[in-house]
């Protein structure tokens, strides 16, 4: 990934100018209102047209249920559409980063990150050497013809995408920027958002005491993109880590969970070891890759200044 030095300014540059902790606390509650409004028209309509109970929507276990879901993530990008532009006065654009704009080259170092770790994990899992799933070998189901997976795939990958911006502007984007530009402690802009994230996603009804794992995961996970995109200064790489993430579903999804657009459902028991210690082994993964890229980036930024260095101040010829 491309170091930070060739960011033109700071992410957080753009919420310098409005960053006080009420502005930033009404515009995180406009956002959620907006959010919420737009999710409940978008559930009604969505429900109508599909003649299903807008209760049902929320199962999300049909293609037409989980894109409605999928839909209602419109609604933060109304929220920080009208809270950038009228509260703190500033464009929706730049919620991304100083540029602007999307870091592609960063956005498919993310998703080209995720996928390896995923594999790597599945790897492990598959050598025998931890716990085997409750009843022997997890059963995978065909879970739609495949003609009509890929007429959907364009619409469907379009959702996620809008889905997984929805929640890494407002995580990773305005709340990020807003506090980062207010504190300097890495526990006030990166940690405490991130457990809130990490919060939003425990689920005991669904994972039994693997929720826990789960959050934990989740939390993890929200503190390490909060770090990256503020070394390299934008949303690109977060957004690609995400995207890899909730894409790998429409392949191969856990039934029972937003299963509605997945090719192939697995029947693993959501609460049982098996599950928790696949949550932690992914977790210590990502902890690790972390780990060996913050390594790296510090490595070359520290031969670019002993390079800038030489060339301003080239050896004197003794001869």
């Amino acid at each position: 990934m491309p170091n930070s030095n060739l960011t033109p300014q700071p992410f957080w540059q753009p919420a310098v100018k409005r960053a006080e902790i009420w502005r930033s606390l009404l515009g995180l509650f406009l956002i959620h209102l907006a959010f919420f409004a737009a999710t409940f028209g978008i559930i009604l309509v969505g429900a109508r047209s599909i003649g299903v109970t807008p209760q049902g929507i929320v199962a999300a276990n049909t293609p037409a249920k989980a894109m409605v879901f999928f839909a209602t993530f419109l609604g933060y990008h109304l929220g920080l559409w009208l809270v950038t532009r009228y509260l703190h006065k500033r464009p929706y654009r730049s919620l991304f980063g100083a540029l602007g704009r999307v870091n592609w080259r960063h956005f498919l170092f993310g998703l080209l990150a995720a996928w390896t770790l995923s594999a790597i994990t599945s790897g492990l899992e598959a050598t025998g050497l931890f716990p085997v799933p409750e009843g022997g070998e997890i059963e995978t189901i065909q879970n739609m013809p495949l003609m009509i997976w890929v007429m959907l795939l364009v619409p469907t990958v379009a959702l996620i995408f809008i889905q997984i911006m929805a929640e890494e502007l407002v995580f990773r984007g305005y709340l990020l920027q807003q506090l980062r530009a207010r504190f300097s402690s890495v526990w006030i802009w990166a940690v405490v958002p991130s457990l809130i994230f990490g919060t939003l996603h425990f689920d005991p009804g669904t994972y039994g005491v693997n929720a826990y794992f789960y959050v934990l995961h989740t939390s993890v996970v929200g503190i390490i993109l909060a770090l990256i995109t503020i070394q390299t200064g934008n949303i690109g790489a977060a957004a690609g880590l995400h995207m890899a993430n909730n894409a790998m579903l429409l392949v191969l999804g856990n039934a029972g969970s937003l299963d509605g657009l997945s090719l192939y459902l697995t029947t693993p028991q959501l609460d049982g070891p098996f599950v928790g210690i696949s949550i932690v082994m992914q977790t210590i993964s990502m902890v690790v890759a972390f780990v060996i890229w913050r390594h790296m980036t510090r490595q070359k930024a520290n031969a670019a200044s002993i390079d800038v260095e030489e060339l301003q101040n080239p050896p004197k010829d003794t001869n």
